[in-house]
C-alpha cells in the first residue's frame, strides 16, 4: 500500500502526456489526471498512517507530492506562459519581408509568394 500512491501519481502524470494531451477536453482541464492525483494522495496518506515503515511511507508521500506538484506547475503555470500577441499581424495586413525555411530546408521569400493571397500558419510547438 505504501507505493500505491506514487505509482498512481506516476500513471496520472504519464497518462496526461501519453494520452490525454491529445484532446482539448482533457488537455485544457485535466480532470481525469487531477482525480488520479487525488486518489494517489489519499493512498499515500493511508499508506503513511497504516505502515510500520514510516520512513518508506514518508518517501512515498513525498514522491507523490513531488509528482503532483510538477503536474500542477506544468498544467497551470508553464502551459499558460504564452507570449502576448502585441506584435501579431492584423488580418489583411501586408506581409513583412521575411525569409523562412520550407519543409525541404530551402529558403523562401514571402514577398515572392504573396502575389495573390497568402495564409501563414505558425504552430506554437508546445502541444
Amino acid at each position: 500500500m505504501v507505493w500505491l500512491g506514487p505509482l498512481l501519481a506516476f500513471v496520472a502524470v504519464a497518462s496526461y502526456f501519453a494520452l490525454f494531451l491529445n484532446w482539448a477536453i482533457t488537455r485544457d482541464v485535466p480532470w481525469v489526471n487531477l482525480i488520479l492525483l487525488a486518489v494517489a494522495l489519499a493512498a499515500s496518506i493511508a499508506g503513511l498512517v497504516r505502515s510500520r515503515r514510516r520512513l518508506l511511507a514518508a518517501a512515498g508521500l513525498a514522491l507523490t507530492l513531488a509528482l503532483g506538484g510538477f503536474f500542477l506547475w506544468y498544467t497551470y503555470v508553464f502551459s499558460y506562459d504564452i507570449p502576448s500577441a502585441e506584435l501579431a499581424l492584423d488580418v489583411g495586413a501586408p506581409v513583412p519581408a521575411l525569409v523562412l525555411r520550407d519543409d525541404r530546408g530551402q529558403d523562401v521569400e514571402l514577398a515572392a509568394l504573396s502575389r495573390d493571397k497568402l495564409v501563414l500558419v505558425f504552430f506554437r510547438g508546445h502541444w
